[in-house]
């Protein structure tokens, strides 16, 4: 885009990833316009974007009243086309919002514009292709650049969008090393797990899902406190290193099984996870059993235990469990860390689950023509 920057009017700003993209972009932006109702999501976005200029609801948003603007992006409430909601479609309220997203592209006709929604039926994927001229959308997953599947579609006349690199990320590479206990499942939870991918085996869905950190998360949401994104292993406490000195967080020993070997002291500040024994892991076979693996596994990354067999070790209790830290949420999103920081976690999780991965975002606009 031009040197002398743009005017962009982002509709459903939420916790404004738009901004986000274009800042990764490096390109120069002279007004951003936010349409937005959620106060704290707009919170976050003034905290990180104080010259963000808020315009309130959509639908008092009027093109008179802007300057040209040179890229419009929405993201239109998608509940009501979901394949995981009631599928009511253009009959859903919060759904009717995109005809604002239509009325605006007709009555400023920006030089460019991106539209993000779900997965849904092909026959309202048509209804919306025939609003936005016969463009048809590009179908992006965010395990491509990141560890999180997340299938979106995206609606562009920016030129010559395609597929992502994938980059390889899996869970365990965005896994804090340290987390607090608030974040476990509860203890009846924990006590009732039989096994396999379900902590309760009388409840198969994504919010019950322990997710294998060699493979990716599933697509986080905008759930109360954030346990309807799943789980992840973490170790449990069982000692404290004798032989280390400085904070307790570096002394802290990790094992599933009460088990707690000694410990030399080892380079790199003690900063290292230091799991010493493995834990169960359920795995799927082809004929629908499952079998439990176990595995000792020591990351730079994370102090969570894999699956991969190389060691065979015997434990006595099982894992616990815990949900992913808000912080885990941005990585999978692709934010940077901390950029939510200032409001409760659940409206992290929340605005976090309403919003857009940056770098399927940033990838996208960067095919503007300069």
């Amino acid at each position: 885009m031009s040197n002398e920057g743009i005017n962009v009017l982002s509709l459903f700003d939420g916790m404004s990833c738009g901004q986000q993209a274009l800042d990764r972009l490096g390109i120069r932006v002279n007004n951003y316009y936010a349409a937005e109702i959620d106060k704290y999501a707009i919170q976050i976005t003034q905290k990180n974007y104080p010259d963000t200029i808020q315009l309130g609801d959509v639908c008092g948003v009027v093109a008179k009243d802007l300057p040209k603007v040179d890229l419009l992006l929405a993201g239109s409430p998608c509940q009501g086309f979901s394949f995981a909601g009631k599928q009511l479609a253009f009959d859903d309220p919060r759904s009717v919002l995109f005809f604002e997203f239509i009325r605006l592209l007709k009555e400023l006709k920006p030089k460019y514009f991106l539209l993000e929604n779900v997965r849904m039926k092909k026959e309202y994927l048509d209804i919306i292709t025939e609003h936005v001229g016969g463009i048809e959308p590009i179908l992006i997953n965010s395990a491509l650049v990141s560890a999180q599947n997340r299938q979106r579609y995206y609606w562009t006349n920016i030129p010559n969008v395609q597929q992502p690199e994938d980059r390889g990320i899996v869970l365990k590479d965005i896994l804090e090393d340290y987390t607090d206990d608030v974040y476990l499942a509860g203890e009846q939870l924990q006590l009732n797990y039989k096994g396999g991918n379900q902590l309760n085996p009388n409840y198969k869905s994504q919010a019950n899902t322990i997710h294998d950190i060699d493979n990716k998360s599933g697509t986080i949401c905008a759930g109360t406190h954030g346990y309807a994104n799943g789980y992840v292993p973490t170790p449990k406490q069982v000692g404290t290193a004798v032989d280390i000195k400085g904070y307790d967080i570096l002394k802290r020993v990790y094992s599933p099984d009460g088990k707690s070997p000694t410990l030399t002291t080892m380079q790199g500040g003690h900063r290292e996870p230091k799991v010493v024994t493995g834990a169960w892991r359920g795995r799927y076979n082809k004929d629908g059993s499952t079998t439990q693996k176990l595995e000792l596994r020591k990351d730079d990354k994370t102090n969570t235990l894999t699956t991969v067999q190389k060691d065979n070790v015997v434990v006595d209790q099982e894992m616990r469990w815990r949900k992913l830290t808000p912080l885990e949420c941005e990585r999978l999103q692709t934010v940077p860390d901390n950029y939510t920081e200032g409001v409760s976690n659940t409206q992290r999780y929340k605005m976090l689950g309403n919003g857009w991965t940056i770098d399927v975002i940033s990838h996208i606009l960067r095919n503007m023509e300069e």
